[in-house]
């Protein structure tokens, strides 16, 4: 029998995501054998750094796993610490914390949208060019960017890895007047957002739908959308408590990359803007709503390039949020606020799971403190690690599917599609295995 002609498609590195991954597809015939997307990211050692580090520490040594999502990193870690400690925060520290984490959401998801998506739907060769041939869009990145880095500046007091959140709360409690200072931005950013959404509406997903993803996302506390939780929910139709992560998140290394690649359950998985909505859509505000009910999205149609416009969505939910709780923290009183100020917490032995949802999807920091307080175990699963199975099953569904696995067209849409799903493939390097010889 004659064998099968080999081919391969080979991108040595996916361009305008965070880090460096490459994507290799062996196919035989018209079938897919093989698919690898290769996270080549320098080696880090976060889970290791942080071992004999007193609990106060640990925030803001693995808020530096991320710039972007150092924000998440920060209440991750804390909520884990926290949990330990028997510490819960106050209502006004928990809106500070949320504000914040909205501040993240803004900026990482407006950089998503438009600087690293958008210029593949509108034909722009790089940043440069979109810069210059679609100033509209550039200037409503620029604004949007620029808002939730000065919401995280406001209260973590700057842009990246935040100095003023900690342990037990903050170090100090912003003004009034700064509060004031982003009541206009975000009423500007409001119709920023959907104006994005619309955009986002008008564009049609380079490849076709594949199959549905496993969702994966944290059941948001109280009645509302948001990203901050204990119970995780699965579109298998399945809950449990993140402390009990180990139990159905699975980790494992691959020869070929330097990022783990992740299941539910022994399942490939989605987490991130699409799997939240997907999970609840039906707890967002007005406004959201109203763009969520005319999406794809709402009828069922779960291609992941969709990932792009759940994110607008999210963004048009995140400032409408933000607004309310500035206006919140308006009202609030002097010695009120003043209880949010950091507290003295005493050290104790445990272990326990922190956990936010982040840009990406499901950030998860567990920590093992002894009685001084000194960690002695450490784990991070971040969303990007989360995606990587699920990606390679995209990019195997999207090959497999094309009459010509060798046209330009193909390997273009599967950057795109890599794309979608915003990696961040710093984070996802976290950890590897070291051998000694």
């Amino acid at each position: 029998m004659k064998e099968p002609e080999r081919k391969t498609i080979h991108i040595p590195e996916i361009c305008r995501v965070e880090g460096h991954s490459a994507v290799h597809v062996d196919i035989a015939g018209k079938e897919v054998v093989n698919v690898t997307l290769d996270v080549f990211e320098g080696t880090r050692f976060f889970e290791k750094i942080v071992i004999g580090h007193g609990f106060e520490e640990i925030p803001h040594i693995t808020a530096r796993v991320c710039a972007i999502c150092s924000t998440g990193h920060i209440l991750a870690a804390a909520y884990a610490v926290e949990r330990i400690l028997g510490f819960s925060a106050g209502e006004t520290a928990q809106l500070l914390r949320e504000l914040m984490h909205l501040g993240m959401i803004i900026e990482s998801h407006a950089t998503h949208i438009y600087a690293l998506a958008l210029p593949d739907y509108l034909g722009a060769g790089d940043l440069m060019e979109f810069a210059t041939e679609h100033a509209r869009e550039f200037e409503a990145w620029t604004r949007l960017r620029n808002l939730g880095a000065a919401i995280q500046t406001v209260v973590g007091g700057r842009p990246f890895h935040p100095v003023n959140m900690h342990v037990g709360g903050l170090s100090s409690i912003p003004t009034r007047q700064q509060f004031e200072t982003l009541a206009s931005p975000l009423e500007e950013a409001r119709g920023l957002a959907f104006v994005t959404c619309e955009l986002l509406l008008s564009l049609q997903p380079p490849v076709a739908r594949t199959t549905t993803p496993v969702f994966l996302a944290l059941v948001p506390q109280g009645d509302g959308y948001g990203f901050f939780g204990e119970v995780v929910r699965s579109s298998d139709g399945w809950e449990d408590s993140i402390q009990n992560y180990r139990q159905y998140l699975g980790e494992l290394t691959v020869p070929y990359s330097h990022a783990k690649r992740s299941t539910a359950r022994g399942k490939p998985l989605m987490v991130g803007a699409m799997a939240r909505l997907a999970l609840f859509a039906d707890r967002l505000g007005d406004e959201a709503r109203s763009v969520f009910v005319r999406s794809p999205l709402a009828s069922g149609d779960t291609n992941s390039l969709w990932n792009n416009l759940a994110q607008g969505i999210e963004l048009v939910e995140a400032i409408a949020r933000a607004r309310h709780i500035v206006s919140l923290l308006l009202d609030t009183e002097t010695k009120t606020a003043e209880m949010a100020l950091v507290k003295k917490l005493t050290a104790r032995a445990g272990s326990a799971v922190g956990a936010v949802e982040c840009p990406r999807g499901t950030l998860y920091h567990y920590y093992s403190l002894d009685e001084r307080g000194s960690i002695l175990a450490a784990d991070l699963v971040t969303p990007s690690a989360q995606n990587t199975h699920r990606i390679e099953l995209d990019i195997r569904e999207v090959v497999g599917q094309a009459e010509d696995k060798e046209s330009p067209a193909l390997q273009a849409g599967l950057e795109t599609l890599v794309r979608a799903y915003d990696p961040c493939n710093t984070c996802a390097t976290h950890m590897v295995s070291i051998k000694y010889v």
